[in-house]
């Protein structure tokens, strides 16, 4: 009967790890394959009892957990350049606007670089295009229509601090981002058609989701989870970026307040009290007034 299960349960395994190199987790499986075959080798006299193989199956399941729910980042691939928690890839060959975006789509759901910062702009120029002497690349940035320009990630181009960076180049006919030094040094985004003009591009994909900080705020833990993020929430916070009060929070605030109106109220009756009595002299103690007492009685 353990042989049965065993068998099994260990079938189950290799399923596990199968979906575990699937995911493309960038952390060393050597744990869950020694487990795996710890128990792959166990002498079918082996007496233990299912519990024992739940128990090592959990194991298991914990290792797998504490892979895909880890905090350390890898290296980026071959090809890429690391900078501020994302990788980027300056295409060797040009092509246009269209076929890049199809391209990086397939560099591990990469897409052409959307600019956040000034500073990321820096270093895409100054660590990518320079360095190989290229003075054009295609990024992310498209125009819907003429003079309606976005990024990729859907951020309005003339809302970011690159508005003034644009040139205006056949507003007409050309829809497509493009990143020019001229002379080879002054910055310029400027647009192109996008099927027939072409140029060098450059992908992006981000690989440390918990690089900024303030991802899942102070209420939160930011957890990388293959190719985006989760939010581990304390008790007191809830949602995707734990930015929301949870129920327990509320109920504990409600509570809290009550407690301090109670508070409040006892030093309010106690301080009525103790105002009414002094100027009146009509409250007293218990040893005054047996002291009171024996008087009369005396």
């Amino acid at each position: 009967m353990i042989s049965k299960i065993q068998r099994d349960i260990t079938s189950f395994y290799f399923v596990i790890l199968f979906i575990f190199f699937l995911t493309n987790q960038p952390v060393s499986t050597n744990n869950i394959v020694d487990l795996i075959h710890s128990i792959r080798n166990k002498n079918t006299d082996d007496n233990r009892s299912t519990d024992n193989l739940v128990s090592e199956f959990r194991d298991i399941i914990t290792t797998i957990q504490e892979h895909l729910y880890n905090t350390s980042v890898p290296v980026c691939l071959p090809g890429f350049r690391s900078y501020g928690g994302s990788c980027y890839f300056l295409s060797p060959l040009k092509s246009s606007w269209l076929t890049a975006s199809n391209l990086c789509g397939i560099k591990r759901n990469s897409s052409l670089v959307s600019f956040e910062t000034n500073d990321e702009l820096e270093f895409v120029v100054e660590k990518l295009l320079k360095p190989l002497r290229i003075n054009q690349a295609f990024i992310g940035l498209y125009a819907s229509d003429v003079g309606q320009w976005r990024w990729l990630d859907g951020r309005t181009f003339w809302d970011s601090i690159f508005g003034p960076l644009f040139y205006v180049y056949r507003p007409d006919t050309s829809h497509c981002g493009l990143l020019n030094l001229v002379n080879g040094s002054k910055v310029a985004i400027e647009g192109r058609d996008c099927i027939n003009d072409e140029a060098h591009f450059v992908c992006k994909y981000v690989q440390n989701h918990c690089y900024a900080k303030h991802v899942c705020g102070r209420g939160g833990e930011c957890m990388n989870f293959g190719l985006t993020y989760r939010c581990r929430c304390n008790f007191l916070y809830r949602g995707r970026n734990c930015d929301k009060l949870s129920s327990k929070a509320i109920q504990s605030i409600i509570a809290l307040m009550i407690i301090i109106v109670m508070i409040l109220a006892g030093y309010c009756i106690k301080f009525d009290i103790f105002s009414y009595c002094q100027p009146k002299k009509k409250c007293h103690s218990n040893d005054e007034f047996a002291n009171e007492h024996d008087n009369i009685l005396a």
